[in-house]
């Protein structure tokens, strides 16, 4: 039987920015309705959890970008005891990255230590010799060196979501399937239909869609300018305790290596701009699995448990939207690209403030809905 729900606020989009965005209103006791889409090939379960401003920042990137970067990482701890998650079962913990300066790229990476140092970024350059101390399994043929960063962190996306969908749902919000079908207005209120036939009346929405928002936004008349770049990512099996930090490899489509519990290893990523199916391609998984093997020689001998895909929503400048639409009963969060799972918390928190007409705490200027942006430029798969 189909419903008729009133509420304070909608979020449409069920993935972790729309769920943190839940969260954080309904600490503000606003009553909310979450209306969810597809799940298939949404970053949020797709992710490798990694949370790591220093690796994540550019230099041609706005300062404001990483202090966003920075209160995303800072907040963390705060989110998860202010609501309850122990930070053991979402698989968060405090580690260093090793961003190897790999011997395929052609300039290196050394550089890259004076804006860390610029931002009080706690890191060493060291040289391969060096890196095989720390990092004994790597195969120092396969990088120059590396800068060792102190103080970032890991996170299971999924099982943050799975906490978070909980905590919603039992905090009385009302979760709703079947996507967005239709919009209209009812008086000064919005007025939404899921495809399960449910009818939401608000008097402000979220559009936190994900790389779905372009076409949720549609539905409202916005234009919200944000493309899928699909990532493909390997779960395998090895012994535990093969490596002491998270491993980031910047070339290609931005690699990794995350120990996401002992002897599950977690390796990535392409960014692929011209294939909208959420699957796995030979091509992409030899690649990753190659740049593996080269970096730590043993994993060829590690088991394949699973693979997986899913969309990352990147606007052309790679800056997140956090702002009212121009209907101001609208706010848009969306375009986080490989940074989601960083800034879930404080998405939730600064979306939650510009709800309730409150001062966000940081400046979102950069982030503005409607800002000019160039076209989308990146046509080449990298992996």
């Amino acid at each position: 039987m189909s419903r008729n729900i009133r509420v304070d606020v909608a979020v449409v989009g069920d993935g972790l920015i729309g769920m943190s965005t839940a969260l954080h209103l309904r600490r503000r006791y606003l009553s909310v309705a979450v209306i969810g889409g597809t799940t298939q090939g949404r970053a949020s379960t797709a992710a490798a959890g990694m949370l790591t401003p220093a690796c994540e920042y550019d230099p041609w990137m706005p300062e404001e970008f990483y202090e966003l970067l920075h209160e995303g990482l800072d907040y963390y701890p705060h989110f998860l005891s202010a609501f309850g998650f122990a930070p053991e079962s979402v698989g968060y913990r405090s580690t260093d990255f090793t961003l190897l300066d790999l011997a395929e790229r052609p300039e290196s990476l050394q550089s890259r230590t004076e804006w860390m140092d610029k931002y009080g970024i706690e890191n060493r350059w060291l040289s391969a010799a060096e890196v095989c101390d720390v990092e004994p399994h790597l195969s120092p043929r396969a990088f120059r060196g590396a800068i060792r960063i102190k103080g970032e962190a890991v996170v299971n996306p999924r099982a943050l979501l799975s906490a978070m969908t909980e905590w919603v749902s039992e905090e009385g919000s009302q979760m709703l399937g079947g996507g967005l079908a239709g919009v209209g207005d009812d008086q000064d209120r919005l007025r939404l239909t899921t495809g399960e036939g449910d009818t939401v009346v608000a008097d402000q929405v979220v559009i936190a869609a994900g790389s779905w928002s372009g076409q949720v936004g549609r539905a409202f008349g916005l234009d919200i300018p944000v493309c899928p770049v699909k990532g493909q990512i390997v779960r395998l099996a090895g012994p535990p305790g093969l490596l002491r930090s998270v491993v980031f490899m910047p070339s290609g489509g931005c690699g990794s290596i995350v120990s996401r519990s002992p002897g599950e290893y977690i390796v990535g990523t392409s960014e692929e701009y011209l294939r909208p199916e959420a699957d796995n391609t030979a091509g992409v998984v030899g690649a990753v699995l190659g740049r593996l093997c080269a970096v730590v020689p043993e994993a060829a001998e590690w088991r394949i448990d699973e693979m997986w895909s899913g969309f990352r929503p990147m606007t052309s400048d790679e800056l997140p939207i956090l702002a009212r639409a121009d209907d101001p009963r609208i706010v848009v969060a969306t375009g986080h690209h490989r940074n989601g799972v960083l800034l879930t918390p404080v998405t939730g928190r600064l979306v939650a403030a510009l709800v309730d007409d409150e001062a966000p705490g940081l400046s979102l200027d950069r982030f503005r809905y409607g800002r000019p942006l160039r076209p989308h430029t990146r046509f080449a798969t990298k992996y």
